[in-house]
């Protein structure tokens, strides 16, 4: 879980930026908590609830079973602009699906929209070693996962080619509870990857495409405790 801290700006400062330019407020949203996934008898209960909205007009729900290619499964209306605390819930009716992604978009008035983090949720036994969010599959530079681990142990990292050739591969230490591990991309060529990590006698995979950076989503996913 990644927990940001931003300068906010007085706000008779942001009203008079706001008289020279409409577009100077971006829409945003702050989560309480990161985005929960609940697996039911009929589907996939997403849950989640944010601080602060500024222009957030509603949220489209995504999935995917590779990690690369979303697809809209619903929506939900926003707040619009809201300093309290909202609470959201999406039910998505999939029963034959073993190893999903989702992530949100956040819309705003004018159309535009930024992502929440990309979170991962498999309708199995937990492992003793889980990758549950990235910060996106789709990225120019760095690949950001929090690991899920049930004892301390080091796990070993690979970065494989569609052609099988490995490109990238390391180590890296994670203890128990929730770790917050980075990896550069940014010399990697173009293209898309598998990345496979391994520790404590199991192993983890995920999809993830290199892109420019005109090419990389925008990420907004700000969570911060009360």
């Amino acid at each position: 879980m990644r927990l940001l801290h931003r300068i906010l700006m007085p706000t008779y400062f942001l009203v008079l930026v706001g008289l020279f330019s409409s577009n100077a407020l971006s829409g945003k949203c702050v989560y309480l908590k990161p985005i929960k996934i609940r697996k039911i008898d009929v589907g996939n209960m997403i849950s989640w609830s944010t601080l602060t909205e500024v222009d957030n007009k509603f949220f489209v729900i995504e999935k995917s079973t590779d990690g690369i290619k979303f697809k809209k499964v619903g929506d939900v209306k926003g707040a619009g602009n809201s300093n309290s605390v909202q609470t959201y819930r999406f039910l998505d009716f999939s029963l034959g699906e073993r190893k999903v992604f989702y992530r949100l978009k956040h819309f705003t008035s004018d159309g535009s929209y930024t992502l929440s983090e990309t979170f991962l949720h498999e309708r199995t036994t937990q492992n003793n070693l889980m990758i549950t969010s990235m910060s996106s599959t789709e990225t120019d530079r760095k690949l950001s996962l929090t690991i899920k681990a049930t004892v301390d142990t080091n796990i070993s990292f690979e970065f494989k080619a569609r052609n099988g050739e490995i490109i990238s591969r390391g180590n890296k230490k994670v203890t128990k509870g929730l770790n917050a591990l980075s990896f550069d991309c940014s010399n990697l060529p173009r293209g898309r990857y598998e990345v496979i990590l391994r520790g404590n006698n199991e192993t983890e995979k995920i999809n993830i495409r290199k892109v420019n950076a005109s090419e990389a989503p925008k990420v907004d996913y700000e969570v911060r405790q009360k």
